[in-house]
């Protein structure tokens, strides 16, 4: 009977040392999640990832395998539905279709896709007013946006000749001017997501080539529209 007892006691304290371990460990990894969640949300769902490729699979029995997005356990088993390639092709449909490949164009860099429009299509000289005829081209932009949930950051450019009127003090207010007219016709006349939206104003100082004649400085002049990592 003694024997018996000594064996049921030895089975509870290699139970109670596992049971141990196992909340020491959850215990550790839960203080890492909040030391690293503050500063960067994707070594959150890295490590949430790696922590589900250790026991080889997701909840309901679904696998984790390789690829270029980290799926959070227990989130929806949902595709996403684009890719960089996918957003290339859509964009050059939709010019060609609609004969919008004089007006622009779209590059790839970094992890970036740029969608280019030169200072023509958009607005007269020294003005950040849309030209009417620039909104058709804009409404077919925006209806790509909104079909692929990317972050958009709105870039507008000068040459480098001054501008100085009431409205626009400097080729910086300018520049930051024509973007946040970009921003304001997707936003007010689209309805695109505010929240996936940002407008900024880099003047003369970034120039495609230089500004030594007036075909390069019509060059320098432009809006680009950012889809932030959409070519990862």
């Amino acid at each position: 009977m003694a024997r018996k007892q000594k064996k049921e006691e030895k089975a509870k304290s290699g139970l109670m040392v596992m049971m141990v371990s196992l909340n020491l460990i959850l215990l550790i990894f839960f203080v890492y999640l909040n030391s690293i969640g503050i500063d960067d949300d994707r070594k959150v769902k890295k490590a949430l990832g790696s922590l589900a490729g250790t026991f080889g699979m997701l909840p309901s029995g679904l696998h984790l395998s390789e690829g270029k997005k980290i799926l959070i356990p227990g989130s929806p088993m949902v595709s996403s539905g684009f890719s960089s390639l996918s957003v290339g092709e859509e964009f050059t449909r939709m010019v060609t279709t609609k004969k919008f490949d004089q007006e622009a164009a779209i590059s790839k860099e970094g992890s970036d896709l740029i969608i280019h429009v030169a200072e023509r299509v958009l607005f007269k000289s020294g003005s950040a007013t849309l030209r009417q005829e620039s909104k058709g081209l804009l409404d077919e932009v925006t209806r790509l946006l909104i079909k692929f949930p990317y972050q958009v950051r709105i870039e507008g450019y000068t040459d480098n000749i001054p501008v100085s009127t009431p409205e626009f003090p400097s080729n910086w207010e300018l520049s930051a001017g024509r973007a946040t007219a970009v921003l304001r016709y997707l936003v007010e006349k689209q309805n695109m997501p505010l929240e996936r939206l940002t407008a900024v104003g880099f003047s003369e100082y970034r120039p495609l080539v230089p500004n030594d004649r007036p075909k390069n400085r019509a060059k320098n002049r432009r809006v680009r529209i950012v889809l932030l990592e959409a070519a990862t």
